[in-house]
């Protein structure tokens, strides 16, 4: 046993430093075939985005800035083993650029791995800087407004539309903000048959008419509540009115045509129940002095009740309206003694139309239908005898004849042409029997009543 350590011992001394060479070199030649197999590469990572970093340096100053589109995104060289190059991806690097950093429309990019950074040798931007274009902050406020889309279900309109706030306050860079035309919320009124409220986001549209990108403004609100009141509608009759008289020798026949003669309104069940009809004002519609037709335009929206519109809104409300007017026709017609009253006899005195006058004849005019339809029994007639007195320059009355204005009432339609109608009284005591005349001859009264 002890013979055989011995040998041992001598195999393992004798010739050590060759043996010990000869580990050196295994070792050398396990490290050439490990740096053989994973060696160290430059491998490229792009698209990486780049994250800004205190960005309110610049609103601090007024100023609004955006990194150019070069910019946005960063490419990197990475120098690892291969074999830690093939875990890696662009996720697993963070570039970044620092504002406090800006000089001269640039600021340095710093990129970081996230992972295995102590197996990476290196990383390199290949833009080592990002341009960052700079401008001035612009601020405004608009007034948010609605578009309405789509129809309520039949007999449906769309009422009144609230929002809950009404202006938006916008902040950004100058040259976007000036091309900002209006902002306004979009709503579907489809199918609609009661009210909704719902949250709608706003949308701002430039002054092509074409919806923005508003990722790099600021606003004071991104979205507003709506409330869009759902109103039934229901047909309601108009009515129209004229006044005034046309030109001398004219008359309106009442006829009146209108181009709008029923309207559908929209509104709350409340302002829809109470109402009848529309009327449009007599004083709208004044044929004074006319000689012929009288048309005028009236817009009937302006009469609408409180609470309610047209149902639909693109209808023209301006209705047309033609009041009929045409020429008078004169006649003359006989009107019975009989239907001929005086008034006012003197105490102590009888009067009466000459005793040979069965009729008084008076001059009409009106429509040519009406016209043609009176005759003198139609007719009553007036005579004042105060009037008579006045007109003769009487202190007293003494017996005599006397010319005398008659007053006639005319039926509905029927007017005096004109020209007075003037008939003989005849004028004495109530001594029955005769009367002496102003020529001093004497006639019989059989015409005549007496005074009181």
């Amino acid at each position: 046993m002890k013979k055989r350590l011995t040998g041992l011992f001598h195999l393992v001394v004798n010739n050590a430093w060759l043996k010990l060479l000869a580990l050196i070199l295994a070792i050398m030649i396990w490290l050439v075939v490990v740096s053989i197999d994973n060696p160290l590469k430059d491998q490229n990572f792009t698209q990486i985005p780049v994250t800004v970093l205190n960005g309110e340096v610049f609103e601090a100053e007024g100023k609004s800035f955006e990194l150019a589109d070069s910019s946005s995104t960063v490419t990197v060289t990475v120098r690892a083993e291969r074999s830690v190059l093939s875990q890696l991806s662009r996720d697993d690097f963070s570039a970044t650029v620092d504002m406090t950093n800006y000089s001269n429309g640039r600021v340095p990019i710093s990129v970081k791995a996230n992972r295995l950074s102590d197996r990476i040798t290196s990383i390199t931007p290949r833009t080592p800087y990002a341009i960052v274009n700079v401008e001035e902050l612009g601020t405004k406020q608009f007034s948010i407004d609605y578009e309405i889309s789509g129809e309520p279900a039949e007999g449906y309109s769309v009422g009144d539309v609230v929002l809950a706030s009404n202006v938006v306050r916008v902040q950004g860079p100058e040259s976007i903000v000036e091309t900002i035309d209006k902002a306004l919320v979009r709503i579907s009124a489809q199918g609609m048959t009661r009210d909704m409220r719902t949250e709608t986001p706003i949308v701002f549209i430039d002054r092509n008419g074409d919806d923005m990108d508003t990722s790099r403004l600021e606003l004071s609100r991104s979205s507003v509540s709506v409330t869009v009141e759902i109103w039934a509608d229901r047909e309601v009759p108009i009515s129209y009115g004229y006044t005034g008289t046309p030109a001398e020798g004219f008359a309106t026949t009442g006829n009146l045509t209108a181009t709008i003669n029923v309207i559908e309104l929209s509104g709350n069940p409340d302002a829809l129940s109470g109402i009848g009809s529309i009327t449009v004002p007599s004083s709208e519609i004044d044929i004074t002095g006319a000689t012929e037709n009288y048309t005028t335009a009236i817009d009937v929206s302006a009469y609408l009740p409180a609470g309610t519109k047209p149902a639909d809104p693109d209808m023209d409300t301006h209705s047309t309206v033609t009041v009929e007017i045409v020429a008078m026709n004169l006649k003359n017609v006989e009107v019975p003694v009989s239907n001929v009253t005086i008034d006012n006899i003197p105490a102590g005195f009888i009067a009466g139309i000459g005793p040979e006058a069965t009729t008084v004849v008076t001059s009409i005019r009106g429509l040519p239908d009406i016209v043609a339809t009176v005759d003198g029994s139609m007719l009553t007639g007036r005579i004042d005898m105060n009037d008579v007195k006045q007109k003769n320059n009487l202190d007293t009355w003494v017996s005599g004849v006397y010319d005398a204005t008659v007053t006639f009432a005319y039926p509905e339609g029927i007017y005096s042409s004109g020209v007075a109608t003037t008939v003989s009284v005849y004028v004495q005591t109530d001594t029955p029997g005769l009367i002496t005349n102003t020529t001093g001859t004497t006639d019989h009264i059989l015409n005549g009543a007496a005074g009181e």
